[in-house]
């Protein structure tokens, strides 16, 4: 029908211009985690589909409809969240084989979603999923089908496709938008004369709604300064003068969470290491990569191994050669701050700097 087509382009627009004027984050917007709770509202337009059995074929077409959904769901990782979901739609029919009808179809769905998040390092999270389930499907009334009229109901396997995007407001509150196909397994039903029918059929859906997380990223500290050198006490006239302090062979340099990219605040602690390692004695620079828990532990094993190589490379910039560096990383399984698994903890997110004697 061409009004859906023209409804669907409507929305098209609108979302574009939503991103356009929406504000964007000067910096990456911290993502939430752990489990939350979701609502969306929106329309649904059934496809055409074939009602046929005994001597009855026709088709039905609907007109647009309502849907709405609720969720709960938990976040896995940074890129990966589940949920269960139960939906509601409703569509008026419109005509059978071009014969003016009446009636509605209303499904209730209970589905398990699964969902990849896309970041772009702005406010703006685009993401897939897909989910599984099962459906009541309801004829109310739906007249005439072959002379007769269907008042029944169905249990149908249903399974479903979304595209989305989310624009995360806080920490904790988000909107997104989303299209949905969703369809089901061949729906039976019965007809008031006692003539069975089956036939299968999808929706297309546009929801817009709000994503409450209860786990909030907690904020990242601020690296932990070095404490300079104290100065030499002044000499007395007839003794040997006190010898200067050693400055500090041991240093901490902290990363922003699921972050390889050193900060102000990091280069300056690796330009006080480096320069330190040049006027002591020191055979090998020994730099250690660590994660906190909030990944699983191979990703945490690769982002240590990226953290200790970024400032490895750094040293390496400032003039320590290769050789003189040895680079190791641990992932999750040597904390500074014991935690549950899944917690995000600043102090676990380092690189420890040896200057080794």
């Amino acid at each position: 029908m061409q009004i859906n087509k023209n409804f669907l382009a409507a929305c098209a627009v609108a979302l574009a211009a939503f991103a356009v004027t929406a504000p964007t984050a000067a910096q990456a917007q911290t993502q939430p985690t752990g489990p939350y709770i979701s609502g969306a509202l929106g329309v649904t337009q059934p496809s055409d589909w074939e009602l046929t059995g005994g001597t009855i074929s026709t088709e039905q077409e609907s007109d647009m409809g309502f849907a709405g959904a609720i969720a709960l769901g938990t976040k896995l990782s940074p890129n990966w969240r589940a949920e269960a979901e139960f939906s509601y739609s409703n569509a008026d029919a419109d005509n059978f084989s071009g014969t003016s009808g009446s009636g509605d179809t209303t499904m209730y769905g209970l589905m398990l979603n699964a969902f990849l998040d896309l970041p772009t390092g702005t406010q703006w999270t685009p993401y897939i999923g897909a989910g599984i389930g099962g459906a009541v499907v309801d004829f109310g009334d739906l007249s005439p089908v072959g002379g007769s009229r269907v008042t029944d109901a169905d249990h149908v396997f249903a399974y479903q496709g979304i595209a989305g995007v989310t624009y995360q407001i806080d920490d904790q509150m988000g909107v997104f938008t989303e299209y949905r196909y969703v369809n089901t397994a061949d729906r039976d039903m019965w007809t008031d004369s006692n003539v069975g029918l089956s036939g299968e059929g999808g929706e297309h859906r546009i929801m817009v709604g709000l994503r409450w997380s209860f786990g909030a990223p907690t904020p990242a500290p601020k690296p932990v300064p070095v404490a300079a050198p104290a100065p030499a006490p002044a000499p007395k006239p007839a003794a040997k003068p006190a010898p200067k302090p050693e400055a500090p062979r041991n240093y901490l340099v902290f990363f922003d969470w699921d972050r390889s990219v050193l900060t102000d605040d990091a280069k300056a602690i690796i330009q006080a290491a480096a320069a330190n390692s040049k006027t002591m004695a020191v055979t090998r620079i020994e730099t250690t990569g660590h994660a906190d828990r909030s990944g699983t532990d191979a990703y945490n094993l690769r982002l240590s191994q990226r953290r200790a190589e970024s400032v490895k490379a750094e040293l390496n910039r400032l003039g320590i050669p290769s050789g003189e560096i040895l680079t190791r990383w641990k992932g999750e399984r040597e904390p500074l701050v014991q935690t549950p698994d899944g917690a995000r903890e600043p102090q676990n997110r380092r690189v420890e700097i040896i200057l080794a004697k």
